[in-house]
């Protein structure tokens, strides 16, 4: 295959890269009213309220302020308040400070779950993993009757013990009856696993133990109990539906109404197409209310090309699905585009054309960038990319979605090599910094770090973490606001191997 540059910007949540780039080391109060509060906090050293007023007005970072605690913590060396509330505020704006804070609070206190917690959240931060494993085993022994320690500590699992992990989290419902972690727990189980038995059986745990009108966690389990139903068996996704619907409270009456209506139109439509009423299959299939993330959308794309094609027009089926497969390509979607290409004549090479004609429409010169290197010296510019495909990502080290999915893109990037595909990864939040390169030293992901210039991104926006981008050989994005998770990293695998091969 030919060299292919990836560029992905992974882009964490807007409001959590919001969060975080807002200055810690802003005042939020005149100096007078920093002053008042600050003498509350020396009046009584242990009230952490008036040290939050404090840290809140005064700004956590603000050197002034570090070296007053610094005082409070040399003369008071025994009282726990003082670090504790130092890092927490630290923690909160996701600075690198917190954790000399935060281990100075353990070592005083064993017992503070909360804190050891924290250090787990910034171990993960600095990239190092196993560590913030160890934190989480801290919190759960410090305080065993917390829901919160034992699901972090059971989800922590997930990449590096599947057994382990798979346990703990089914246990979870049964150590902590009434805990909304417990249900949360089987929503990740199930959302997870691969096994199609597995997750069925976590899908009618979940309903036994939780009510959906009741438990928001359990209710976005349904959800995803229907998606897997939609695509394998729609008359069960029908029935849940109606069960849904059933119940008092429901808060997503409107959304499973329309689920009830797809599952209802796919069903009727097959019935139809069976019985050679193509066109009333088609028309009933259209009567199907669109659902922007669903997979019910290509389940009914599918079954439309079906009927289309079975009515004498198979250029309309494969038509219909290559749109979809410019976009994201997908073994099945492609599948059934050799069948109804063949009826029209054409062979593999004609699809493809016809697929990169669609992406070439679509797609756009991406602004260049260059940008400064935080592993070695000098900048990485796209130009300097020529000639391979590139993922970038804009990401921050705080930024959970970006380090949930980077696992899922190390998959399928270690399967090109380098002279093929170009991994770029744009922090965003440069009050992180310290993070960075401890971050990539320690996960072991292969992307380049390089520092963000959010005035010089241009059409390479970032509109929150994590969000993706391919370019291709000559510099053009042709996928964009894609995610990959265990479920569709072959889609990403595809579009790789489709830039490469053009």
């Amino acid at each position: 295959m030919r060299s292919i540059i990836l560029v992905l910007f992974v882009i964490c949540g807007l409001h959590a890269a919001t969060n975080a780039q807002s200055p810690a080391n802003a005042p939020k109060a005149t100096p007078e009213e920093i002053r008042e509060l600050k003498a509350a906090v020396a009046k009584d050293l242990r009230n952490t309220e008036a040290h939050k007023a404090y840290l809140k007005a005064a700004g956590a970072d603000q050197p002034e302020v570090k070296q007053q605690y610094d005082q409070w913590i040399k003369a008071h060396p025994k009282m726990v308040e003082i670090p504790f509330s130092y890092a927490e505020a630290l923690y909160s704006h996701e600075l690198p400070a917190a954790k000399d804070y935060l281990l100075k609070t353990v070592e005083l206190d064993p017992k503070n779950g909360k804190a050891w917690q924290m250090l787990w959240i910034d171990a993960e931060r600095w990239g190092d993993f196993e560590g913030g494993r160890s934190y989480l085993k801290k919190a759960t022994e410090a305080d065993p009757s917390s829901p919160d320690h034992a699901f972090y500590y059971a989800s922590s699992f997930e990449h590096v013990d599947s057994a382990k992990h798979h346990d703990l989290m089914l246990s979870m419902p049964d150590r902590f009856p009434g805990s909304e972690r417990g249900a949360q727990a089987l929503y990740w189980l199930a959302h997870r696993s691969k096994d199609p038995v597995v997750k069925t059986s976590v899908y009618e745990l979940a309903r036994k133990k939780f009510d959906p009108a009741k438990s928001s966690w359990t209710a976005g389990t349904m959800t995803g109990y229907y998606e897997f139903l939609i695509e394998r068996d729609p008359v069960k996704a029908r029935s849940l539906a109606d069960d849904m619907l059933k119940l008092d409270s429901l808060r997503d009456i409107k959304g499973w109404q329309q689920r009830r209506q797809i599952a209802a139109a796919l069903l009727e439509g097959r019935k139809l197409s069976a019985s050679g009423k193509y066109a009333e299959a088609l028309k009933t299939l259209n009567t199907a209310p669109s659902l922007r993330y669903s997979a019910s959308k290509t389940v009914l794309l599918k079954e439309k090309a079906k009927a289309a094609a079975a009515a004498g027009q198979p250029a309309a089926a494969y038509d219909s699905l290559l749109v979809q497969y410019a976009v994201e390509p997908t073994d099945d979607v492609y599948a059934d585009m050799l069948v109804y290409a063949a009826r029209n004549g054409k062979d593999n090479a004609a699809i493809q054309a016809d697929v990169w004609e669609k992406r070439r429409s679509a797609g756009k010169p991406a602004t260049a960038f260059s940008l400064d290197n935080y592993l070695t010296s000098g900048k990485t510019s796209l130009p300097d990319l020529k000639g391979k495909v590139v993922l970038v990502t804009y990401w921050f080290p705080g930024c959970g979605p970006c380090r949930g999915e980077f696992p899922h893109f190390e998959h399928v990037v270690r399967k090109f090599s380098k002279d093929q595909l170009a991994y770029i990864g744009i922090n965003i939040v440069h009050e992180q910094d310290p993070y960075v390169v401890p971050f990539m030293q320690q996960s072991g992901y292969s992307f380049v770090p390089v520092r963000d210039e959010p005035e010089k991104r241009g059409n390479l926006t970032a509109r929150g973490a994590p969000t993706n981008y391919l370019i291709d050989r000559n510099g053009n994005i042709i996928f964009s606001n894609f995610r990959t998770d265990e479920h569709n990293e072959r889609t990403l695998e595809l579009m790789i191997t489709e830039l490469l091969d053009k």
